[in-house]
């Protein structure tokens, strides 16, 4: 039976993983196939639950540049691109934590302009209003 591999938008190329401690790794693949995660001289294996899900815990990581990972199955094989062990910072809040730069150029030229960090990187989750 082919079956492919599901990786959360969250997870896929440019993700940053927390340096220096454990992390959960997750996806969907086949019902109770065994999955492999490689990258660098590391190979973890796990077995995908009756519906799919699959977890695997990643071993505590200093600080990394980019990194290959391989996720394999018995028939599929995905490689995620330039995964990163960096600092994770999570912000919530209201529409404040939305206001784009472009809005305050006027105000802050100079800062905006000087704000050149490649080493940052951002997930944005999805706006999806609830009227219940």
């Amino acid at each position: 039976m082919k079956s492919s591999i599901f990786i959360p938008y969250l997870l896929r190329d440019g993700v940053i993983l927390q340096r220096n401690q454990e992390n959960c790794f997750w996806g969907y693949t086949g019902s109770e196939q065994e999955v492999i995660l490689s990258y660098e001289e590391i190979i973890l294996k796990t077995k995908s639950d009756e519906k799919g899900y699959f977890d695997i815990i990643l071993p505590a990581h200093e600080v990394s540049e980019s990194i290959d990972f391989k996720i394999s199955t018995v028939d599929t094989e995905i490689v995620l691109k330039d995964i990163c062990f960096g600092d994770v910072f999570l912000l919530g809040g209201q529409s404040n934590m939305q206001l784009w730069m472009e809005r305050l150029k006027t105000r802050y030229p100079d800062e905006i302009e000087q704000a050149r960090n490649p080493w940052i990187r951002y997930f944005e989750v999805p706006q999806e209003p609830s009227l219940n």
